[in-house]
Formats: C-alpha cells, sequence, structure tokens
C-alpha cells in the first residue's frame, strides 16, 4: 500500500486544488431553475455540467454566502448565473467573486430575454467555458491536500460491523497523511457525548462539541424526534445508541479539532466536526435532515468527495462533488450494483482479508478522485437541495 496517492488534479488561480473541472450553473431562484435545466439539456456530456439553486424569492446572507461558496468551490472551473430578474439574491456579486477567482463567469436575466434566449445565450456561454476549460493547468494532488466528506444513510445491523470501521480507518489514515475529513450527524452520536468529548484535541473543541451534542439533543427532545428510522429498525437496529455506535465508527479514533459553522473551511487539517444546525436566540434552527441535502453542505467547507455508507440501499449523489457509496450488506450490494460502489460485506462473509478490502476501497477513491466516475456520477444523480436556514 502506497504511502500518499497522488492523483493529476486542477490548479486554481487562488492556490486551491480539484478534481473535477465543472461549469457550474446557478440559478438564483426557482422560477429560474427550468432555464437553468434546459441549458445544460443541449450537451451530450452533461456530466461535465452541474446545475444547483436557490429556491425562495427572499434571500439571507447564508444562502448568499452559500451560492458564493458553490461558485468558488476548487471542483468548479466556470459559472453561468442564471437570474429571473426580481429575487432578492444578487447574481452580480457571485459573478464578481467567481471572475476575481480567475474563473470564467457570466449571467443571464430571463426578464430581459425570455426563456427561449436566455436558453439559447446560455448554451452558447457554456460551450465556450467548456472551451476554455480544455485549457486548465494541472498538477499532482497528494491526499494529504484533498477534504473528505463523510456520511451514513440508510443504516442497517451491518453498518456498524462493516462500512463504518472500513470507512474509520481510512478516515485515520487520511489524518495521519495530514489529510482533512468532515463529519456530521450529531443526531446519529446520541449517547455518545463522552466519548466524542475525550477524543477531542483541545479543551476548546470539547467546548465547543459539547455545546453542539446538547443543541441537537435537546431539539431532538423537545421535537420528539430522534435519528432512527423504520427502516433502520427493520435492518436490525433496535436504538438510537446502537445506531450511534455504529455511525461514528466511521470516524475512527482521531482527535477531532473542532466545529465548523456551515460554509466554514477548516482552518487546519484533521477530524473536524461540520455543525448543520444554526443557532438561534429562540433556541434551535433548522437542521438537514435528508443524505444528499446534508452532503451539499461538505462542499461548502471544502470536501472534494463524499464516501456514504449505506445498509439499506442508496441511490444519492451530489452536483460539484462525487459520491462514493458502499455497504456492508452483500445482500443490499447484490440489488444495488449498479448504484453503489463497494462491497464491505465481504468482512462479515470472510472472502477477503481487513487488509486486502482496505487496500481496494482505497484504490477506488484514489481511482474516483483521479476522474474516474462514480455509480452516482455514472447515473446522473446530482440530488440535494439548498434549504433555507436562519443565520447563525
Amino acid at each position: 500500500m502506497k504511502n500518499n496517492y497522488e492523483i493529476t488534479g486542477y490548479l486554481r488561480n487562488d492556490g486551491r486544488k480539484g478534481i473535477r473541472n465543472k461549469v457550474l450553473i446557478l440559478y438564483t431562484v426557482s422560477c429560474a431553475a427550468p432555464t437553468a435545466y434546459a441549458i445544460r439539456s443541449c450537451f451530450e456530456r452533461q456530466e461535465e455540467i452541474d446545475v444547483i439553486g436557490s429556491e425562495g424569492c427572499r434571500t439571507n446572507e447564508l444562502m448568499a454566502e452559500k451560492m458564493k461558496t458553490f461558485a468558488l468551490h476548487p471542483n468548479v472551473g466556470a459559472v453561468l448565473v442564471v437570474q429571473n430578474g426580481c429575487e432578492e439574491l444578487d447574481g452580480a456579486k457571485i459573478i464578481k467573486a467567481a471572475k476575481e477567482s480567475g474563473r470564467p463567469a457570466e449571467s443571464i436575466l430571463i426578464q430581459e430575454l425570455g426563456t427561449g434566449r436566455a436558453k439559447m445565450l446560455g448554451q452558447s456561454m457554456v460551450s465556450r467555458f467548456l472551451q476554455e476549460l480544455e485549457h486548465t493547468p494541472t498538477g499532482r494532488v497528494c491526499l494529504s491536500e484533498l477534504v473528505f466528506g463523510i456520511e451514513c444513510g440508510g443504516s442497517d445491523f451491518t453498518s456498524g460491523l462493516a462500512a463504518n470501521p472500513l470507512v474509520g480507518k481510512f478516515t485515520d489514515y487520511v489524518t495521519g497523511l495530514g489529510g482533512t475529513v468532515l463529519f456530521e450527524e450529531m443526531y446519529e452520536a446520541i449517547g455518545l457525548k463522552e466519548l466524542l468529548m475525550s477524543r477531542c484535541g483541545s479543551s476548546n473543541a470539547r467546548q465547543q462539541i459539547s455545546g453542539t451534542y446538547d443543541k441537537y439533543f435537546r431539539h431532538a427532545v423537545e421535537s420528539g424526534q430522534f435519528s432512527i428510522s423504520p427502516g433502520n429498525i427493520r435492518g436490525g437496529l433496535t436504538t438510537i445508541e446502537e445506531k450511534s455506535m455504529g455511525a461514528v465508527a466511521k470516524t475512527g479514533t482521531a482527535s477531532i479539532e473542532g466545529v465548523l459553522k456551515i460554509t466554514q473551511r477548516p482552518p487546519h487539517p484533521g477530524l473536524w466536526y461540520l455543525d448543520c444546525m444554526t443557532d438561534t436566540e429562540e433556541g434551535c434552527g433548522f437542521s438537514v435532515s435528508n443524505d444528499a441535502s446534508s452532503t451539499l453542505l461538505f462542499l461548502l467547507s471544502g470536501a472534494h468527495l463524499t464516501i456514504l455508507t449505506t445498509g439499506r440501499g442508496h441511490v444519492v449523489s451530489n452536483p460539484i462533488g462525487p459520491v462514493i457509496k458502499l455497504t456492508g450488506n452483500p445482500d443490499t450490494y447484490g440489488r444495488l450494483q449498479e448504484d453503489i460502489d463497494f462491497n464491505a460485506g465481504v468482512l462479515l462473509t470472510g472472502e477477503k482479508s481487513r487488509t486486502e478490502v482496505f487496500d481496494e476501497f482505497l484504490e477506488l477513491v484514489f481511482d474516483t478522485a483521479g476522474g474516474k466516475r462514480c455509480r452516482g456520477e455514472m447515473n446522473g444523480h446530482g440530488e440535494g437541495g439548498l434549504n433555507y436556514e436562519v443565520q447563525y
């Protein structure tokens, strides 16, 4: 096994390095979404073009910051902003930030053109972007320069026995080389507050984790919603604590460096918790609760690639950054081989050793980081929406 993998990545003028070279179409309100998707539909190789946007006419600074952060993601090479014309979100600020970062960027105003001409103009702009991106500088990128998000989805009894421990070993490997891993899902760490605090690398990190845990636990009690689903129970999990022990296994044994808020990037490498629930004076704000949307927030903190474990089966992926899906359940993999990238269930059947499985998984991750499309990309999946959260 290599000590530090190297891939060929895309070098951005702002000094960051990407593993994809996307044209990103951002729409600023739901009225503009059909035109944005119509522009992408003009192209045969749609995997080179991603679409995401804000749904509401009203906005706030956090939503504006999300949109700008997506435009500046290292996997994005060029940006087209599609606006209706009367929404609050200012597309000009996104374009300005993108151009200042060295990315080609343009905007379209539907109210000035109509949808037909807007689509034609957008097609012309994206065609030009794709040609320009063929000349993007490339260079070597090491594992330690990448940021990974790790997530659970549709857990069953095999998740905590096979898939999540495998990801935990990967987390320890990456952070041991000086890389960065992000995790979230404090709802799925209920009962493990002391364990998480014992792994914190500083008193400040312990205070952050303690306060964040208390916030999620309070909201779970107040709302009567603990994150264990009927599907989890049918999959053999009996309590939220049991699910939590399996979920936290994917974080390995590395020290927790601290807590990030939405759109914050890690100030230095290591294992970081991403707090997906905003803080308000009234108490707990809205929390992202579905995997496709919550993993989008990893991208806002700089994640190049997300690893999603599933026991029951998952088919989601994200725009901008690939999502590698693995399962610890051999039966699930047998049914969903077209959707799931890796079978960690061989750890339970004894077909392969832990070392063999880990080496194969590591190869898959870096083949994907190096440009090989994951199952979600092959199938054209790009789920996930931008939730409208209140301000911090």
